[in-house]
């Protein structure tokens, strides 16, 4: 790194010590400035992820940890393995930690958030729903690999490119350059690979082969691949009229008491339902309300609720339980 005089035009190269010689760990140091300021780091590397767990056992059948574990925007989970120094055994590591996130459930991922954060087991699902940019349930689809080190053994890089052009494997690796000047540390993180010049033209693909959609630019654009037009007429009604709204997953709150409830999610067929908190009886008051078709049943290890709405009438019954006789169930209190 330079340092930039502009009155005399001149560069002055900075200190790059190794982190050993400045006395940066990687456990009680390094990881542990990633864990308390995630936002500015994953930034700083050019992802969007939401971090679920410092420190976490992927599997009963073993005792070692993930240093982080963390999800991106389209439901992927991201295993990090950071390393002061290059270690030729740090994809192996991180490839076996992936393996085994892979069995991992939706819930898992909320139960590892709630004990990083200490948030209630709500609070983290609206966290997460907030930042995912596709419907629930789709977490850990895929699983991807970022390696953060100084330097990286040429085992790793050949292999690594090797898992990621035949086998389609999603692994990224950072390196890391330490700048001192006086009391001031900067860190630096560059990605050798893949080459930024080709991250920068690719799309990942999922599994089926298709490509995820990015971004949404309106709710036009949202609403425009709806097949069902029970869904396009309620979604438009409702923005039309100040829903809260969240339109890169395509999704409507409501809130009563100031706290948010449901969110529906649009489908290309019909609308998803999601119940944040469970009251008694809650399955037949809805298909007393609704209708048995509506598909209710628990999630989230039975503290939340999912049912879907396809028909004009199935929505306005929603509509008019949640203005009217959902406000005794919030009077007589969650179980």
């Amino acid at each position: 790194m330079l340092r930039i005089d502009r009155k005399t035009r001149n560069l002055t190269r900075l200190q790059n010590p190794r982190l050993p010689e400045a006395g940066i760990q990687e456990r009680y140091d390094l990881q542990q400035m990633i864990r308390n300021c995630s936002d500015a780091f994953f930034q700083e590397i050019g992802e969007k992820l939401l971090l679920v767990g410092e420190e976490v056992q992927p599997s009963n059948f073993v005792e070692d940890r993930i240093d982080l574990l963390a999800v991106d925007q389209e439901g992927a989970s991201v295993v990090l393995e950071l390393k002061r120094s290059g270690h030729k055994l740090q994809l192996l590591q991180a490839l076996s930690y992936a393996g085994m996130i892979a069995k991992w459930s939706r819930d898992d991922f909320i139960q590892a958030r709630q004990r990083l954060t200490g948030k209630p087991v709500r609070e983290v699902e609206e966290d997460m729903e907030q930042f995912l940019l596709e419907n629930a349930g789709n977490v850990n689809e895929l699983q991807r690999v970022i390696l953060i080190a100084e330097d990286f053994d040429y085992e790793v890089l050949i292999t690594a490119e090797w898992l990621n052009e035949n086998y389609d494997v999603d692994i990224r690796c950072y390196r890391l350059v330490l700048s001192v000047e006086d009391e001031r540390e900067f860190l630096n993180c560059m990605c050798i690979f893949p080459p930024p010049e080709i991250t920068q033209h690719t799309i990942r693909r999922k599994r089926c082969g298709t490509s995820r959609q990015v971004s949404l630019k309106n709710w036009d654009d949202a609403l425009a691949s709806i097949a069902n037009p029970a869904v396009v007429d309620f979604f438009q009604y409702e923005l039309d009229n100040g829903r809260e709204n969240y339109l890169q997953r395509r999704n409507l709150y409501f809130r009563k008491d100031g706290k948010r409830r449901f969110f529906i999610g649009a489908r290309r067929d019909n609308a998803y339902v999601w119940q944040y908190d469970r009251f008694e009886n809650d399955i037949a008051f809805w298909q007393e309300k609704i209708g048995l078709h509506i598909e209710v049943q628990p999630v989230n290890s039975e503290q939340s609720l999912r049912f879907i709405l396809k028909s004009k009438e199935d929505f306005t019954r929603f509509i008019e339980t949640f203005n009217g006789e959902f406000q005794k169930v919030l009077e007589d209190g969650f179980s």
